[in-house]
């Protein structure tokens, strides 16, 4: 059950590294305004990536995606397609369909390679949206393939 306890010092340290490596390339531009409570979110993604909870992290993610949205007017900064999927795996998750839901139990044990996988690219679109000076490069995009609404059930993030 490892996924339901602290992940190994290893694990948790690769994870830390690698949200911090992904932060700290999406700041290089700057931002205008951030919102005060995007980036008090920022705090529990981290933590929640840390400890490989990759549907708390989407949920996280798209909350900081929807404030820092809110907070900045809505801006036209190219990042519409992504905050729309990452807006609809969230509310996949947060709104079940009972006949097909987004995640089941079975799949917290068979599908956290796939889980992780839109766990990271959720972080990318989170901080794309808090610094979007950064986001020409790519940082929500890099290493991502775009997907339609059947992203939840495993066709991939």
């Amino acid at each position: 059950m490892e996924h339901l306890e602290r992940p190994d010092e290893l694990t948790w340290d690769e994870r830390r590294l690698w949200f911090e490596e992904q932060e700290a390339a999406a700041t290089r531009g700057g931002a205008k305004a951030i919102s005060e409570q995007a980036c008090a979110l920022m705090i529990d993604l981290q933590a929640a990536f840390c400890a490989g909870a990759w549907t708390a992290v989407v949920i996280l993610a798209a909350a900081i995606a929807d404030a820092q949205a809110f907070h900045a007017g809505f801006p036209r900064d190219g990042l519409a397609e992504e905050r729309a999927w990452l807006r609809g795996l969230r509310n996949a998750l947060v709104h079940e369909n009972r006949k097909t839901p987004a995640i089941t139990i079975e799949d917290q044990w068979s599908k956290r390679d796939h889980w992780e996988k839109a766990a990271r690219r959720a972080v990318r679109v989170a901080l794309a949206t808090l610094y979007p000076a950064a986001a020409g490069s790519g940082p929500a995009r890099r290493g991502t393939r775009r997907t339609g609404k059947g992203a939840a059930r495993g066709s991939g993030p």
